[in-house]
Order: C-alpha cells, then structure tokens, then sequence
C-alpha cells in the first residue's frame, strides 16, 4: 500500500486512497495500543483493532481492483459514523479530535459533488452523537481524571499526526506532479525548438537565436547551405535514401557547429550554420563540412555529393531578415557559378 503513494503513474484517486488507507490503518494502531494501555482491554480496543484491520483491507481492494470508491466510502463511513462516534460516546470530550479528524478526512478525500453534502451530514451527525452522550451520561462508565487526561493527550497527538501525515503526502504528490509538468513543458518548448526530421534546430528557433546574437551584440557570420542536385539523388536513389541524405548531413553540420554556434534546417534540402566569429573561421568549417559530405556519398554511393553556401557577415545594426536575404542571393551565386562553392563576397 505504501509503495503507491508517490508513484505518479498510478491514478490520482488511487493514489488518495492510498493516503486514505495508510493514514487510517497507522493512526488507528496507534489508537488500539493506546487504548489498551489507558482502559486495558476491552469492547471499544477490540473494535478499534478490527477497524484497523478492516481499513488495511479496504485500501488493499481499492489498489487492486477497480473498487476504489468503494473502498474510500466504506473508510470514511467505517471511521464517521461507527468508530469516532463509538470513541466520543464511549469516552466523551477526550476523544472529540477524532470527530474533527472524521470531518476533515470528508473534505479531504471526497468527490467535489458530494463533498459539501456529507460534511454537513457529518456535522448533524456528530452533534446529535454529541447529544446522545450527554442525554445518557449517567448510563456511561466515567474514568478517572487521569485516563482522560491520557485519552485526550492521544487523541490530540494521533490526530495531529494523522492530518500532517496525510497533508504531508499529498502536498508531496502536488510538487512531484509539479515537478513532473514541469519537466514536461521543458521537453516540449525544446521539442518545438527541433526539426523533427533530424533533431537540429528548426527555422524558428534559429531566428530567435539569431536575434539573441544581435541583442548581446555578438561578432557572427550565417552561412546558408543547399544541397547540390538533391532532387537529382532523390529520382536516382529513391526518396528513404533522400531522406537519409538529409539526416546524415544535418548530423555533420550539426557536429561541425560544435559550441561556437547552432546549425538549423532552413527548410527542404536547406540548412544554416551561425557561428560566432570571422568568415575564415566559418568557411573553414564548411570545408570540414565538404570533406564529411563527400566521404559519406562515396561510402554509400561511390561518388562526390556536393553543396553550395552563401556566407554573410553581421554588421551592427543589421536586420535578421537582410541577413537571410544576403545569405540566399550569395548562396544562388554559387549555383550560377557552378555548385560546390562557397560564396562569401
């Protein structure tokens, strides 16, 4: 039973239970050892004994089986209306947490529609329990101050620690599943951020980045990169080979950028590589580049694949939108040019 009360996995109302359960079956042990030692032996330490076993069995069934509103309605009403009204009349005043204790675990633990009902109902019930004890106080047996004084104190500490317990868990639960949505929105915003073709960078988070550059007024050159007769390879080789092209040139880019800038897919056959830097060292990247392309066509096909790039430098006070266009009217001089060249003049 313990084991479900932090494993987020399982259903919320499971996992309620759970607390429900362990809360239940703890404090009322508590209770059966205290009231033997404070009356010793008798009627009520054997219910409460029996009430301890049987909320142990409810919980069990509720995690097991599909019976979990069965299980906490048969608790709460087991601890409502038979176990914490038996304690009050059996021992009056001294027991009353358990009846605060009975109510709150109403408001804890019960559905939203029902909830205001049964605490009202709980409440009416409480005070008539109240009544009875004393419309029949002279029929009851009366202890002595000490066994009061001993009853109250247990009472007020188990129902102190049976509301902490259960708080303590369940606020327990709330940061996990917190931390769990959190974790989750991380993982999202980079999911967004990804290509979901080949993992690097998309179009939309390399304008932000690119925009991050220009704000801390970073020295960086763009390099826009197509792949030379992709359409070509794609006719020649099929369209999951034209696929692999893509992702197996995204993973050299994305190597080569390494931590002096991103690499991203621009869209289609093309993709940009941002490095912060001079144009010498970009283009001795993309020479790297070319020479990892051309290894992995020959490996696969036995001939030179190849790329053209248009290389643009920032200057201070350029717009993102100016360095793309630069970027793609040099990357189209080097398609007039013959392919396989990079222009960055």
């Amino acid at each position: 039973m313990f084991n479900k009360l932090f494993d987020l996995s399982i259903d919320i109302k499971k996992r309620m239970l759970a607390v429900l359960a362990a809360a239940g079956f703890v404090s009322n042990t508590l209770g059966f050892t205290v009231n033997i030692a404070v009356y010793g032996v008798n009627a009520v330490t054997i219910a409460c004994g029996i009430c301890a076993i049987i909320i142990g069995l409810a919980g069990i069934l509720g995690l097991r089986s599909p019976k979990v509103k069965f299980s906490v309605g048969l608790i709460l009403g087991l601890i409502n209306i038979f176990e914490f009204p038996m304690l009050y009349f059996a021992y009056g005043m001294a027991t009353f947490p358990y009846m605060l204790l009975g109510l709150f675990s109403i408001v804890l633990f019960c559905d939203e529609k029902k909830r205001g009902v049964l605490f009202a109902l709980g409440m009416i019930y409480d005070g008539a329990v109240i009544g009875a004890r004393f419309a029949f106080s002279d029929y009851i047996v009366q202890y002595d101050d000490s066994a009061y004084f001993g009853s109250g104190l247990s009472a007020f500490l188990i129902s102190a620690a049976a509301v902490y317990y259960s708080l303590s868990i369940i606020i327990k639960q709330y940061e996990d599943q917190n931390k769990k949505l959190m974790e989750l929105n991380t993982n999202l915003r980079e999911a967004n951020k990804l290509d979901a073709q080949t993992g690097i960078y998309n179009r939309a988070y390399l304008t932000e980045y690119l925009n991050g550059l220009v704000r801390g007024e970073k020295h960086f050159c763009a390099a826009l990169i197509d792949l030379d007769n992709f359409s070509s390879i794609n006719e020649r080789y099929g369209l999951p080979f034209g696929d692999m092209v893509i992702t197996e040139f995204a993973r050299i880019i994305n190597n080569s950028a390494g931590s002096f800038g991103i690499a991203a897919r621009y869209g289609g056959q093309k993709f940009m590589i941002v490095c912060v830097g001079d144009v010498q060292r970009i283009e001795d990247k993309l020479e790297n580049v070319r020479k990892e392309y051309a290894a992995f066509s020959y490996s696969e096909k036995q001939e030179e694949f190849t790329f053209s790039a248009g290389v643009e430098e920032y200057v201070h006070g350029m717009e993102i939108s100016r360095i793309f266009r630069n970027a793609e009217e040099k990357m189209a001089r080097a398609k007039i040019k013959g392919k396989n060249r990079v222009v960055s003049v």
